[in-house]
Parts: C-alpha cells; sequence; structure tokens
C-alpha cells in the first residue's frame, strides 16, 4: 500500500490513502527574454535559480457514513500549511512544502470519498541524512557529492571567531553558542535571539560546493554543520 509522511505524520493515520503514485514535476529553470531590434531570434538572460514545483497528490478513503464528515476535515486540518513532504518509495528524499491546500473534492458515495491535494514547493529534493549535525572535520561534510547546498553552522564558545569556507570567511562574535543559517541568511542563539549584527561576512561565501570543500574554524571553537544536501 503506498503512503506518504507530512509533517512527520503518515496519511495512513489519517485513514487516507494515495490513489496512486504523483507525478514529480522537473523544476523549470527561471529564464527571463529579451527582443532585440534588428537581431534575429532573442536574448536568454538565465539566473541560475528555479521555480517552485507543484506535487499533486489524490486521496481516497472509505469510512462509515457517520464518520464521513469527520475524516474529511481532520484530513483538510493536516493538510494546510508548510513542513516537510516524502514518499513512501522514495524516503531517503524530502521536499520542502512552502504550503498545501485541498484542490478538489468528491463524495462518491456515503462511505467513500475522494479528493486533491496540491503541495507547492522548494524546486530542490533534499537528504534525510542531510538534515544530521555532523562535526567539521568528518569526511561527510568536506565532500559533497551533491549539487550546492546551503548549510547551517552550529559554533560554540566565547569571544570573536573566523569561519573559512573554500577560502572565504565570516567573522563571528560568539557568546556561549551561535547559529549561521545560510538558506535564510541569519544568525541567531539556541534560544531564538536574533544575532545578526555579530556576524560579517557574506552568507553566500559560506555554500558547500559539489566536491571537495575545506572548512576550518579559529582555535578554541567548536563547529558542527548541518549540510542540507539536496539534488534536482
Amino acid at each position: 500500500m503506498y503512503n506518504i509522511l507530512f509533517k512527520d505524520m503518515n496519511c495512513e493515520k489519517y485513514k487516507i490513502i494515495p490513489v496512486r503514485r504523483p507525478d514529480i514535476p522537473a523544476p523549470e529553470t527561471r529564464v527571463t527574454e529579451y527582443e532585440v531590434e534588428g537581431r534575429d531570434g532573442i536574448l536568454l538572460e538565465n539566473s541560475g535559480t528555479y521555480k517552485q514545483i507543484k506535487i499533486e497528490i489524490e486521496f481516497n478513503f472509505l469510512t462509515d457514513p457517520e464518520t464521513w464528515a469527520e475524516v474529511f476535515r481532520k484530513a483538510k486540518e493536516w493538510l494546510t500549511g508548510s513542513g516537510w513532504l516524502s514518499l513512501g518509495d522514495d524516503q531517503e528524499y524530502m521536499y520542502q512544502v512552502y504550503y498545501c491546500g485541498i484542490t478538489d473534492s468528491e463524495r462518491t458515495s456515503r462511505r467513500l470519498g475522494r479528493f486533491k491535494a496540491q503541495f507547492v514547493c522548494h524546486p530542490y529534493m533534499f537528504l534525510v541524512s542531510g538534515k544530521r549535525e555532523y562535526d567539521y572535520q568528518s569526511r561527510e561534510i568536506r565532500y559533497n557529492p551533491y549539487d550546492i547546498c546551503h548549510p547551517i553552522y552550529k559554533i560554540t564558545g566565547n569571544g570573536t571567531c573566523t569561519l573559512t569556507v573554500n577560502g572565504k570567511t565570516m567573522k563571528a562574535t560568539v557568546g556561549q553558542n551561535l547559529t549561521i543559517d545560510t538558506e535564510r541568511m541569519i544568525a541567531y542563539r539556541k534560544d531564538g535571539t536574533m544575532m545578526n549584527t555579530s556576524v560579517s561576512g557574506d552568507y553566500e561565501d559560506l555554500y558547500l560546493k559539489p566536491g571537495e570543500n575545506e572548512i576550518s574554524i579559529t582555535q578554541g571553537f567548536t563547529l558542527t554543520v548541518i549540510p542540507n544536501w539536496r539534488r534536482l
């Protein structure tokens, strides 16, 4: 039986089952077209980024007539908002869902219901293993076999330190702990206090490129990395 997980919850918990495995669209590159007078064809500007993707999943469910409406209500509550989506036959990867909503619904009989849910997602798929925390000196971090990724760096210690990634640096003032999130381009403490003014440098310089990466930090500080490995 095919299933999915969304927000760490299995669809079977809500008594709904996908009708079939969904089709996964390929991300579309953001390209701007320009027409130039006196020139054949067009000029293209490739941004190097991708548009979001939409994954549509059709569900059905079978229940007692007295509980049909309640099952559907709970399913609608679950399938809203943002979270992580993983498919039953590809559980090593997951999709970052910006938002989800019910696009169509039908009660085909007193006991049987069917509806469609649309998940609007980040164009990349993320490895589940890439959400774990690794020591910065480990081989898993120093070699990236996937696409360029936007990691999270966690520093502990006190004072001013320099984080160096592939020869590029970011200076940080750390008071016990500091998290640098290169995807969201923010810095904060474990308690949620924003610390953007405590760092200087470009977040993009801390991305992990495909292949070998060199990472170092000032002596006396500890560093772990959540790599956020991803693939198209």
